[in-house]
């Protein structure tokens, strides 16, 4: 008998968040920050002291450009979601644009406090639960979502990078890392996706046949979901995605105690870096490895004294992850709390 999808199971959030790699990932969070002031000599008082003098204007100002990328990141999956329809006899609606802006909150605090983007799965399941949509397909529409996001992120990463470095990358471990993981992804992304278009119809003959109904249906999602009728608003709306991500940083730098003078380049490459460590399975939504970048990277750019710097790129990383990190985890929470959707 073929595998049903009918009921997919609920996702058990307090379970997951007491599992034991849940806690081993916040737990590695905790460690790269212990490392990286312990390492880069940072004096706390001095990075609590720049933080508590922000101009909250422009750190306001960064909150809301942040939160206005959620309705254009569900309107771009909107979008998805109906190419990926135009492959059914009998299509389940889609929810509108406050609906799918829900869904899509929900699944970033799920992210915020479990590893490995489970909030993705979640993602389905809402949708599924709030339509009845097929859970495999909407699924394929996220993979494709997130092939988008891994070749936009890294063909702008890379452009502000030879806009800021020049054809050298910098020497050291960090900026070598982060050139080195946008690469990966984006080569892991755009080789999964060519796989699927070229041999997913070979590779069903190795699919369980009780599993094949869930693939076929995932590989409709993800394959419909790149319709060349729609496929230049797509790519406009990922890049104003990630322009948007830029200008919060922007807005935070501008709030910051202190003159930190960092080019437009640098600012694009540095706001595209962090969210690209945000992928990282190993804590919830890169936390830890985000404010390390900010501690290591910051400095290449800076001509004061290397404690200092560091100082002061650690403060610029948690000051940017009280918005895209520690909001998302207050206020998805209150979300969560209120939300018919979970």
């Amino acid at each position: 008998m073929p595998y049903s999808e009918a009921s997919p199971p609920t996702a058990d959030l307090k379970r997951r968040f007491l599992n034991w790699r849940t806690l081993l990932s916040f737990a590695v969070a905790a460690g790269l920050i212990v490392l990286t002031v312990w390492l880069g000599k940072i004096d706390l008082g001095q990075v609590w002291g720049y933080i508590r003098q922000a101009d909250p204007w422009p750190y306001l100002l960064g909150f809301l450009v942040f939160y206005a990328t959620f309705p254009l990141r569900a309107w771009r999956w909107g979008l998805l979601l109906e190419n990926a329809a135009s492959g059914e006899a009998d299509p389940s609606p889609i929810p509108g644009l406050p609906d799918l802006t829900e869904i899509i909150c929900l699944s970033w605090f799920v992210n915020c406090l479990v590893p490995a983007k489970l909030g993705d799965l979640y993602r389905g399941y809402l949708l599924k639960r709030t339509s009845g949509a097929s859970f495999s397909r909407t699924v394929g529409t996220i993979f494709a979502e997130r092939v988008l996001d891994m070749l936009f992120l890294f063909l702008l990463m890379l452009a502000a990078g030879l806009a800021a470095f020049g054809p050298r990358i910098p020497s050291g471990p960090i900026a070598t890392s982060v050139y080195g993981g946008g690469v990966a992804l984006a080569v892991l992304a755009l080789g999964l996706l060519l796989g699927l278009r070229f041999f997913g119809a070979p590779l069903r003959r190795i699919v369980p046949v009780r599993f094949r109904s869930i693939y076929d249906r995932f590989l409709e999602g993800t394959l419909l979901s790149f319709r060349r009728r729609r496929l230049p608003l797509l790519l406009g709306q990922t890049v104003l995605v990630w322009l948007l991500e830029s200008l919060r940083f922007y807005c935070v730098l501008r709030a910051f105690p202190e003159a930190v003078p960092l080019g437009l380049p640098v600012v694009i490459f540095i706001a595209l870096a962090s969210s690209l460590l945000t992928t990282l399975p190993i804590s919830p939504a890169g936390l830890g490895a985000v404010e390390a970048m900010f501690a290591w990277v910051v400095p290449l750019f800076l001509s004061l004294g290397t404690d200092q710097a560091r100082a002061i790129g650690l403060s610029l990383g948690m000051l940017d992850r009280t918005i895209n990190y520690w909001s998302i985890l207050l206020l998805g929470f209150l979300l969560f709390l209120f939300s018919k959707k979970k």
